[in-house]
């Protein structure tokens, strides 16, 4: 199975993700809506950290992550956006490119276990549309329109491009 839609779909459903919370005041994206929700930019912030854990992962390099993280914490809301923009655009290659290689993944107990490269980065991919579901509730919760980004909608918008 290839996974060129899979990135494509992954770079579409983004770009429809950051259009709707450009929408959002500073104090809608950074609002907290409580227990268990919290705040979109704690969504959004998460999302980016599990990009950049799966970076460092692939790279070894902890101490640019712990950089990052912290360069995150003071970016501005269209910082963050763009940042994230870059990211599935990084994410969206590695699942273009057919690896032979492999991740060695820990577990919370401290033991490993070996992923095949492709799965990893779809793995991050899958990690992103659980958190775009709860950026939904909250969209809900501020009374804003939705992402409407399954992967249906995705062939969908396709074939109307080609009408």
């Amino acid at each position: 199975m290839s996974l060129s839609n899979i990135a494509k779909y992954h770079l579409w459903v983004g770009d429809q993700t950051r259009e709707i919370l450009r929408y959002l005041t500073e104090e809608e994206f950074s609002r907290d809506l409580g227990e268990p929700i919290g705040a979109v930019r704690d969504k959004v912030m998460h999302i980016l950290q599990a990009f950049e854990t799966c970076f460092a992962l692939l790279t070894n390099d902890w101490d640019s992550l712990e950089k990052t993280t912290k360069r995150l914490e003071t970016m501005s809301y269209e910082e963050v956006l763009q940042h994230w923009e870059q990211k599935d655009k990084e994410i969206a290659d590695g699942l273009q490119c057919q690896f032979t290689k492999t991740v060695s993944i820990q577990r919370a107990d401290g033991s490993t276990f070996i992923m095949n490269q492709n799965d990893f980065f779809l793995q991050y991919v899958l990690h992103t549309v659980y958190h775009r579901a709860q950026l939904n509730y909250c969209l809900k919760m501020l009374g804003k329109n939705r992402i409407e980004g399954d992967y249906l909608y995705y062939f969908d918008e396709l074939d109307m491009e080609k009408k």
